[in-house]
């Protein structure tokens, strides 16, 4: 769902709309994730339950994610469509089909142009995140584009830790060597006929200090949409991984102020914008993003969450709970540990999932359908384009069911017409080595099947 740290001396805030409290983040800071009561399973409901977000032409749009979203209700305009520019967003400015400029959550159904090059990806994580590269084992080397494109991938998001290599106090200055190795990696995936995000990654302290890092953030990206401007449209910008903390309430002015910073020099890039909360699905009908054709919102779609992380030392003791399947129930009842039976949400996710069948449990298809009914009710209502930048089981599940997960995520995103980049790491989700020349076959032909 997150940042994918191996157990290192840096533990990694994560977080559960359930109201899981988040671990420790950022060089032993703490932070605590909103509450909200209820599992996701629960709380999400059927597809049936978010028909009234998609509305009419015209008619009110947006309350419905499921009772418990309380998410606030918002009106079209007038015509119930919103003219859609290439270019900047204009602040407060409104166009004659009735949409709003800047700050206006709709914008008629148009996709992004560069939005084809972003269909079938995979991260390249722990390596560029790292406070230096190698450190948590990960390094990018040149065959792996090449490598990886042959395979069948159209993308890869490249997980990056700028504000590491920043300094602290005004002017901001990205140190040039780190710039460089960027452009390196840049040069060989546009070589290898692969498209890039670019992702703005572990940036904890914004999250847990907007005011006092603002000024830097956007000093940041000032930057970087200077320095990379005249990369194709293959390449595209992600503003910063999965909002939390204080981002939760303060993201939507932020991405407002950094789409100001980045389009004078980069008009028609496609900028990606995730979703609050570590990019949860539930919380798309919360993004108010501006009026602006090449903006997309993406999400990180990691349900069933106790399976997925399952044995994840990093995610806490909550998660320790290991010989989960899917999909569910297990053939002998599973006993979960205590931290997970004295989590309520977690306790009652285990007791659904030993006794429910395969069509309700927890951890089975009633699940993925409804993460995908929430972004499609969003695409429905808001006519934007939703991408899966994060997702995949850990290496902690047994691989068969880890792969009939995988399956069944990219045939529902396929459907909806959701564009995917799956989670890779060499520590806990390691699909590829283009050294030796060998992929996770049983996973990745779940992907691309041949």
């Amino acid at each position: 769902m997150t940042r994918q740290m191996p157990v290192t001396g840096y533990v990694l805030a994560f977080g559960m709309w359930h109201g899981v409290a988040a671990i420790g983040c950022s060089e032993g800071s703490k932070g605590a994730a909103p509450s909200e009561g209820g599992s996701t399973f629960e709380s999400a409901g059927t597809a049936g339950t978010l028909g009234a977000m998609a509305g009419g032409s015209g008619g009110a749009r947006g309350s419905a994610l499921g009772g418990s979203a309380g998410l606030p209700a918002t009106t079209a305009g007038a015509s119930g469509s919103v003219a859609v520019t290439g270019g900047a967003p204009t602040a407060g400015s409104a166009n004659a089909s009735g949409g709003a400029g800047l700050g206006d959550p709709f914008v008629s159904g148009v996709a992004p142009a560069a939005a084809v090059h972003f269909q079938k990806g995979i991260n390249l994580g722990n390596r560029l995140e790292a406070p230096n590269e190698g450190d948590w084992g990960g390094v990018i080397h040149a065959e792996d584009f090449a490598f990886i494109a042959k395979r069948g991938f159209d993308h890869v998001r490249i997980p990056v830790r700028f504000s590491g290599h920043a300094l602290a106090a005004a002017p901001f200055t990205i140190d040039d060597a780190f710039l460089q190795r960027v452009d390196a990696v840049l040069d060989q995936a546009t070589a290898a006929g692969l498209a890039a995000v670019l992702d703005l990654h572990a940036y904890d302290e914004l999250a847990l200090g907007v005011s006092a890092e603002k000024e830097r953030f956007l000093g940041i990206w000032s930057q970087i949409a200077s320095h990379f401007q005249a990369r194709p449209d293959t390449v595209a910008f992600e503003l910063f991984n999965e909002p939390y903390s204080q981002l939760d309430t303060a993201w939507n002015d932020l991405v407002a102020s950094a789409l100001q910073v980045v389009r004078p020099n980069n008009p028609k890039r496609l900028v990606i914008v995730d979703s609050v909360f570590w990019a949860d699905p539930s919380k798309l009908g919360l993004l108010q993003l501006p009026n602006d054709a090449n903006v997309m919102a993406s999400i990180h779609f990691y349900e069933p969450k106790l399976f997925t992380f399952q044995g994840m030392e990093w995610m806490g003791p909550v998660y320790e709970t290991t010989g989960v399947v899917f999909p569910g129930p297990p053939v002998t009842p599973v006993v979960p540990v205590q931290a997970a039976q004295d989590a309520a949400w977690a306790n009652q996710w285990f007791v659904s999932y030993n006794a429910n069948p395969a069509a309700t449990n927890p951890s089975g298809p009633a699940t993925v359908a409804a993460q995908v009914a929430l972004i499609t009710a969003y695409q429905k209502s808001q006519g934007r384009t939703v991408y899966n930048g994060e997702w995949g089981p850990q290496e902690g599940g047994a691989l068969d069911s880890r792969v009939r997960l995988v399956t069944m995520v990219r045939q529902e995103c396929e459907k909806a017409g959701i564009g995917w980049a799956i989670w890779e790491d060499p520590v806990h989700m390691r699909l590829f080595d283009s050294a030796a020349g060998t992929w996770a076959d049983e996973i990745v032909d779940a992907l691309l099947p041949r």
